[in-house]
């Protein structure tokens, strides 16, 4: 309150004071003259409380009451106060307005959530995707999505990855679901319509799973006719060192593409078949023991020394063909890359928290750090010439990281160039056990 409007208001009541002391001296009544002009005085005030209470219900700006004196300066303050209200809000308006005018051109639906997961606001593509009505304001997301999958998504605070599932409202359509969240629980969902990319892939799949099956039959028969031509007596083969050579060429080839056609159909079946198909409590320790010595014959000459540090008394819940395949690309792949002599450790640990890491540490060539974040995708060379040497496909890791998703699972890749890289797969807890003593 400025200084002017308490200097006014006192002057005000001085004012009035004089003229009712003079007349009270002069009747010989000054106590019951003040008194009126004190009553006088409060009912002054009293009236501007009353217009005051009144302006405060409407509060528009043109209704704020006029006075002078201290009541004047605090209509005056509100009146400021009103006017920069009424502009924030118009700004605020605009701004609205703005994101309003922004979001209903996205294709994507895009749904404001409270903490309990009932709808705030959507945008108009909500609407075109999952049907939702004006009078929907307040209902729960989770009454128009009821699929288990959904509610698990957004009860789990993990939306790293986005979900994909069909349209409440038509199978036909495949929708992508990402949660993000803000604010004191609230949440920003947003959903897009996947479905020609999801009927792309599925196109893929078929392709790689038809190309795959067809290419099979004639290979096979190709095959079989050089290792008939090899085991030939016929001097001029056994003369002809071009032909010898060309058949030997021909023979590795046939067997890359015999390999690339078995990754390209494991891959295939990993992507369409249902997670969860013959999992039980697989052994680790026998499994891993296995998949060493196998390893220990493709090292042959190069003479690796391979060790295995495990428990034997753990187990990982799992499908055990699938998990064979992931820990013998990784121990595989340690045998390729490592320099003859060179020791390839594979352990098994629990983590803190419970999770379960199969690691596998090689002392080999190692990989360059803007390699390894693409390491997993299909056909991804650090080096196509390394891995035609290898024999490799560049499917394995594609095929590792598949496979431990559908456990559940994820692949953790740590390298130093030159050196030696760790290839690490962690499970959760809830898939890690312990067999009976």
């Amino acid at each position: 309150m400025s200084h002017y409007g308490i200097t006014s208001e006192i002057r005000r009541l001085f004012g009035l004071s004089i003229p009712f002391v003079i007349i009270g001296l002069l009747l010989q009544q000054l106590l019951l003259v003040l008194s009126f002009g004190v009553i006088a005085y409060i009912c002054y005030h009293l009236l501007n409380l009353r217009r005051l209470l009144k302006w405060l219900k409407r509060q528009r700006i043109e209704d704020i009451p006029d006075a002078s004196g201290l009541w004047g300066e605090v209509f005056d303050q509100l009146s400021r106060q009103k006017r920069r209200e009424i502009r924030e809000k118009n700004r605020l308006q605009k701004v609205i307005g703005r994101v309003e005018a922004t979001t209903s051109a996205l294709n994507d639906a895009v749904i404001l959530l409270n903490v309990n997961y009932d709808l705030n606001w959507w945008n108009q593509a909500t609407e075109r995707l999952l049907d939702l009505k004006p009078s929907d304001v307040g209902s729960s997301i989770i009454n128009f999505i009821r699929n288990p999958q959904f509610v698990n998504y957004l009860e789990s605070n993990d939306y790293g990855i986005p979900l994909a599932l069909p349209s409440p409202s038509s199978q036909e359509t495949q929708l992508e679901f990402q949660v993000t969240r803000f604010g004191e629980g609230e949440a920003l969902l947003v959903v897009r319509d996947i479905t020609r990319i999801y009927k792309l892939e599925l196109m893929r799949k078929d392709f790689v799973a038809n190309v795959s099956h067809e290419l099979r039959t004639p290979l096979t028969v190709i095959r079989g006719y050089l290792e008939t031509l090899e085991d030939s007596q016929d001097p001029n083969l056994q003369t002809n060192k071009h032909l010898q050579k060309g058949l030997e060429q021909m023979q590795q080839q046939t067997g890359r593409m015999t390999t690339l056609i078995n990754d390209l159909t494991m891959l295939s079946k990993l992507e369409t078949d249902r997670t969860g198909k013959g999992e039980q409590d697989v052994e680790l320790k026998p499994l891993l023991e296995m998949i060493c010595n196998e390893a220990r014959t493709i090292s042959g000459e190069k003479n690796h020394e391979i060790n295995l540090d495990c428990n034997s008394s753990l187990t990982l819940f799992g499908n055990d063909r699938e998990l064979h395949s992931a820990f013998s690309n990784l121990i595989t792949n340690a045998v390729k890359y490592s320099h003859p002599e060179k020791t390839i450790d594979i352990t098994v640990n629990i983590n803190p928290t419970g999770n379960l890491i199969v690691s596998v540490n090689d002392e080999g060539i190692g990989i360059e750090q803007e390699h390894i974040s693409r390491l997993t995708e299909r056909f991804y060379r650090v080096d196509s010439s390394r891995s035609i040497r290898t024999g490799g496909t560049g499917l394995g890791l594609a095929i590792v990281k598949h496979i431990l998703l559908r456990h559940d699972g994820r692949l953790q890749i740590e390298s130093d160039y030159g050196k030696g890289s760790t290839f690490s797969c962690i499970f959760p807890a809830q898939r890690v056990g312990t067999t009976q003593v």
